[in-house]
């Protein structure tokens, strides 16, 4: 980096995975498939883009640092199976086909945002590997009644079976990170759920007041709080309301 005049810019939330084995690891926790490209978000300095090259896939990268951009043409520019995106991912992946498989070492700051784009897209992803900070994988796979479990949970696990395959020491990474990350892969389910959003818009309102009953949130006749019911409960709840109406 120091040889580019490249620098981890922390506005973007930048810690660049160091260790080309781990960088290995993740790119085999992805199935493998020639079939069409993996969509990878925020490639850095192109630790995990390589090890997908090297077993095989194609890589269509979103980027958002300037100089990052110009470091990856530069590096991979003899790759034709590299495609490099300019832009920020939440922005420009929407205008992109939707892929089976998608993967990245993703900042605090876009990790929710992009998953549940991604849980919302039509259809989903098959598989998703991202590798985040440990706080909000915990969140993701949190269960009923505790206290990570919110709205995201009940929308991702409605989508993906959410599994933990490894946890990252903050070492791994440059710079390091004051906290543990975790590799999470989400597989999605063979029957997934139609008309995500309205229903995750429902679901939101029924944890934006964590200790109310739902009859009190929601146009229901339930005396239980939202934390207290598991996705599958949450669709059968959302499908009543709209037989109902």
């Amino acid at each position: 980096m120091a040889t580019h005049g490249l620098r981890p810019l922390r506005q973007l939330g930048q810690n660049f995975l160091a260790e080309p084995a781990l960088a290995t690891v993740i790119a085999h926790a992805l199935p493998k498939s020639t079939q069409e490209p993996v969509q990878e978000i925020g490639p850095g300095l192109g630790a995990l883009t390589r090890a997908l090259l090297t077993i095989g896939h194609t890589v269509e990268a979103f980027e958002i640092d300037q100089g990052l951009i110009s470091w990856l043409r530069q590096s991979l520019q003899n790759e034709p199976r590299f495609q490099l995106i300019e832009g920020d991912a939440l922005k420009t992946l929407p205008h992109h086909p939707p892929r089976s498989l998608v993967c990245g070492n993703l900042p605090y700051s876009i990790s929710t945002p992009l998953l549940v784009q991604l849980a919302l897209r039509s259809p989903p992803p098959a598989t998703v590997v991202v590798t985040l900070q440990k706080e909000v994988a915990d969140r993701y796979a949190a269960l009923p009644r505790t206290s990570d479990y919110g709205a995201v949970s009940v929308l991702l696990q409605s989508v993906f079976q959410i599994e933990k395959i490894r946890q990252l020491p903050p070492e791994v990474f440059y710079p390091r990170p004051q906290v543990d990350s975790v590799v999470l892969r989400l597989n999605r389910h063979h029957e997934t759920p139609t008309n995500l959003e309205p229903f995750y818009a429902f679901v939101k309102k029924g944890f934006s007041q964590r200790r109310k009953k739902l009859k009190s949130l929601l146009p229901v006749n339930l005396d239980r709080r939202a934390e207290e019911l598991n996705p599958t409960e949450w669709r059968t709840l959302y499908e009543s309301t709209r037989r109902e109406i």
